[in-house]
């Protein structure tokens, strides 16, 4: 038999059915899998290619939901339980939402990652941290996944990264810079434009330049020379210092 040179139109497309169906968001509380297979899906049946693009949209999409909220807002929606208490759930830092990537293409050295389900309960979903510690059995608050994406409107908004005000880049150079270590000091550029857009991906490479010259308009310089072997590592530690505090906040 030869090989066929067009597509069969009988050949059925494969197909993705919905688990999550609108009687589960009847409840006040439901797992982050099943939040983001509803919010790409709508409870509807979909093409396995339509809902690969879709999953990636919806992961977008609700982390820069919630990144768009009032911390104590955020922070009474999403609950999850810490790997250093299991069976605790707990409330989310809502610092966490603009530090996480969702996938690889949006994953500049984030210091979180999404995972859509959890190995425990594909219900739920895990944010792992790269260096620091993460969350599991990750629930979200049902009223605002169906205020959000209503059952009956199939559209995700894609996450475009909106512009970071220059005063929120002001305040994290500012934090970096009173946090920094005595001996660690200068910060240079380089070491400027990744902590902050390591915090801020959106955070505009030349305002970050601009900002530091602004606030070290005449650095000391440093001795000519191989630099310190060792501030690569402490440059990480410290990244993981402010992150923390960022958290806290």
């Amino acid at each position: 038999m030869g090989d066929k040179s067009e597509a069969d139109p009988h050949e059925q497309v494969p197909e993705v059915a919905p688990l999550v169906k609108r009687k589960h968001l009847n409840k006040t509380w439901m797992g982050l899998g099943a939040a983001l297979e509803w919010i790409a899906l709508r409870g509807q049946p979909m093409s396995l290619k339509l809902y690969h693009d879709r999953e990636n949209e919806a992961d977008q999409a609700l982390v820069a939901a919630l990144a768009d909220l009032p911390n104590e807002i955020a922070e009474s929606i999403v609950r999850g339980e810490t790997e250093k208490e299991p069976g605790v759930l707990e409330p989310i830092p809502s610092g966490i939402w603009r530090q996480t990537a969702t996938c690889d293409a949006n994953d500049a050295r984030q210091p979180y990652r999404l995972i859509g389900t959890d190995d425990d309960d594909p219900w739920e979903a895990v944010i792992l941290g790269v260096h620091v510690m993460g969350y599991r059995r990750i629930q979200i608050r049902c009223a605002f996944v169906l205020e959000n994406w209503p059952e009956h409107e199939l559209g995700i908004e894609p996450l475009s990264m909106p512009a970071v005000a220059r005063a929120q880049v002001r305040r994290l150079v500012e934090i970096i810079i009173a946090m920094a270590p005595e001996n660690f000091a200068p910060i240079s550029q380089s070491e400027m434009e990744s902590l902050v857009r390591s915090l801020m991906p959106a955070a505009q490479r030349n305002l970050v330049r601009k900002l530091h010259r602004e606030i070290y308009p005449y650095p000391k310089r440093g001795p000519k020379g191989e630099r310190d072997p060792d501030r690569k590592v402490r440059l990480e530690k410290f990244r993981e210092e402010v992150i923390s505090a960022e958290l806290r906040k």
